[in-house]
Formats: C-alpha cells, sequence, structure tokens
C-alpha cells in the first residue's frame, strides 16, 4: 500500500526464560531511510532486529513490512537481509561463493551471469573485489566484515538489518564502511535499520535515530529533534559526547536552584513546567555549560576532576555540589586537573525532569527560532 513505512513493530513483548527482552516496543522505519537503533548492551536492539525478520517467536505485538502483517510468516518469506557482528561467513566456500550463496538458493536463484554481475559490482562497491577468490579462512576480521555485508547487499531486499556489524573494527575500518553504506543507500535507495551502542556511528550514517533501553524506544527522530527536545534522562544519558549533564534542583519561588551552587535560573526560561515546583533534575547539554576562571560573576563554583587529552581538544570532567558532567574545550583552555573553576548555565539552555520518573516535564523546545 503506498504511503505505508517500510517497517511497522507495534507491541513487541519478548522474554527469554522469565527475562525480559521486549516490553512492548514500538518502532517505524520509514521507505528509503537509514533508522539507527542506539542503546547500551542489553537494551534490546538483537531482539528487535530478530524479530523484524522472523528469526524469533514474539510474546506479543505486532510485525508490519511493507504494508502487510508478517507477523506469523515465515523467515524466507519477508525479503529482509539480516548482517551480525559475528560474520556468520561459511567456512567451506571462498568470498565470491560467500557472496553469491543466497542468489543460488531456491527463494532468491538467480542466473549465473546475473549472479556474477551483482557479486562483481558489490565486491566493487566495499572494496573487496580483489578477495573474491580467496577462503574466507585467510581473511582479516575488516575483511571478513566486508563479505558478510557483501552478502546481505547482494540481494537486495527490501528491509537491511545490521547488527553492531561494524562494532568489531578498528576506528579507520568503522569510518571506510560508514561511508560505504551511505554510498550503497543512496545509490539503491535501499532501507536500513542499523542497530549501534556507538553514538557517533549512529549519527554519522542514520536518517533519523531511535533511543532504545529497557526494551523500549524511549524516543525517536532527526538527531536535532532530540536535542531539542529529550524525553527524558535516558534519552540525556544515551545522546551527546560528552551525554548531557545534570544537576539535582529544585523549583521555588519562579527559579530553578542547582544544590550547592549559587546562580539561580528563571523558571520562564524553561516555557513553564507540568506540574507544580519541588525537586527536580536539571538536564544541560555540556555545549551549553559556560566554564571560567574561579571568581567569574553570576556563576557558581566547581573544581576540575579528571582531564582527557583528544589531540587537537581535551575533555573536562568538573565536579559541583549539584552534580558532576563532562565538557569538551579547547586545548588552549589551560585548565588541569585539581583547578578550581566556575559554571554558568545560560538562562535560555537546559531541560527540567522529573527526579524520580525521570520524564521532561518543562515544556520550552530549543529548537533555532
Amino acid at each position: 500500500m503506498s504511503g505505508d513505512p517500510m517497517l511497522r513493530l507495534d507491541g513487541l513483548r519478548k522474554s527469554y526464560k522469565g527475562v525480559r527482552a521486549l516490553r512492548g516496543l514500538d518502532l517505524t522505519v520509514n521507505d528509503n531511510e537509514i533508522f539507527a537503533l542506539l542503546g547500551p548492551t542489553g537494551a534490546g536492539k538483537s531482539s528487535t532486529l530478530l524479530a523484524s525478520a522472523g528469526l524469533i517467536e514474539l510474546d506479543a505485538g505486532k510485525v508490519h513490512l511493507a504494508g502487510r502483517d508478517v507477523t506469523d510468516a515465515d523467515p524466507a518469506s519477508r525479503d529482509v537481509a539480516i548482517v551480525f557482528e559475528g560474520f556468520n561467513l561459511l567456512p567451506v566456500l571462498n568470498v565470491k561463493d560467500n557472496i553469491a550463496f543466497a542468489l543460488r538458493s531456491p527463494a532468491y536463484r538467480e542466473a549465473e551471469d546475473e549472479i556474477a554481475r551483482r557479486v562483481g559490482r558489490t565486491a566493487e562497491l566495499l572494496r573487496i573485489a580483489h578477495l573474491l577468490d580467496r577462503n574466507v579462512d585467510t581473511l582479516s576480521g575488516g575483511e571478513r566484515q566486508r563479505v558478510a555485508i557483501a552478502r546481505a547487499l547482494v540481494r537486495r531486499p527490501r528491509l537491511f538489518l545490521l547488527d553492531e556489524p561494524l562494532s568489531a573494527l578498528d576506528l579507520k575500518l568503522r569510518e571506510g564502511l560508514r561511508a560505504e553504506l551511505r554510498q550503497i543507500h543512496r545509490q539503491y535507495r535501499s532501507t536500513m535499520l542499523y542497530a549501534t551502542h556507538d553514538y557517533h556511528g549512529a549519527i554519522a550514517i542514520a536518517d533519523r535515530i531511535g533511543i532504545i533501553d529497557g526494551g523500549q524506544v524511549q524516543q525517536s527522530g532527526t538527531i536535532d529533534d532530540i536535542y531539542a527536545l529529550p524525553a527524558n534522562v535516558t534519552v540525556g544519558r544515551l545522546v551527546g559526547s560528552p551525554a548531557m549533564a545534570f544537576f539535582e534542583a529544585r523549583v521555588e519561588d519562579g527559579h530553578v536552584t542547582i544544590r550547592g551552587a549559587e546562580q539561580r535560573l528563571p523558571l520562564s526560561g524553561f516555557g513553564g513546567i507540568g506540574r507544580a515546583g519541588g525537586d527536580v533534575l536539571l538536564g544541560v547539554w555540556p555545549e551549553d555549560i559556560e566554564i571560567g576562571a574561579p571568581d567569574a560573576p553570576g556563576a557558581s563554583s566547581g573544581s576540575i576532576y579528571a582531564v582527557d587529552n583528544r589531540g587537537f581538544e581535551r575533555a573536562v570532567q568538573v565536579e559541583t555540589g549539584g552534580g558532576s558532567f563532562r565538557k569538551v574545550v579547547p586545548l588552549t583552555s589551560g585548565l588541569e586537573r585539581g583547578d578550581a573553576c566556575s559554571f554558568r548555565i545560560p538562562k535560555d539552555a537546559g531541560f527540567l525532569f522529573d527526579a524520580a520518573s525521570g520524564q521532561r516535564i518543562s515544556h520550552q523546545d530549543r529548537r533555532p527560532a
């Protein structure tokens, strides 16, 4: 049906030996987009992909693919390809035959000249054409991962499911393969669901991102949407590098007061809140926090707990009376471990979250006007 998303997951639930992996998960992946599912180990990423492929039996929920209910459909009939972190190559076949394997199966059988054309073209895209006659057990880890991706891509299914496909590779290889996946996406207008714990990898490749934790998608959208209006504390802790800074605070007398800090922020800068005053968490993206000299006027006191050099910049961890945070600063900042400093939060920055539930309660949308 025209206009349907490529993949829609409704209320997925799955437990393994009494341990809940998916807890009513909802997710939509649009046609011709790369959607990154970002979350820590154990968040439910792999179970989401396995459910989409039909490789696990759900306890509850529905899976729709291109407008069709495939919840009970055989995996082979779903026309999806899945790539795991562990390569899953066949050691008895060389690289060429590993890539061609699906095209010779009864479900997707192609003529040998078409197989040769597709294998050659996909191998060129992934820069492994020179490896086609090699045995897979002679390849490096990066080369094996390229072969595994090529084996999925050569079939051109409706949906690619990529489960941490690059996590075992070094940084340079990861960056190169991400660029090649984007190129393949642009060339074939393919749809990809890309599961990862790597924030930088997610924002580098994806059109939209879903933040997953505890078997549920906490929030989805473009990275700009998520930065402008994070749904909860979990999202703040999983997005950004460094992630969102959180301070224990209290709302009273029309102001937000950070525990152990001198600065008070007017409540009007948060667009109002969805409840009365009391204890809250103040969340601020580190890019918005200003660090200065210890005696800076209108600021609060802190101290440098740790400094990590990053080549052209450095990351500092600042301890305060209401919490600690990390922030990237220029090499020229001169900040060193043990230094006293100050920090200031602009009145038009930050979000308020319920201290108990972690849900955002402030209404201010931080998108640029």
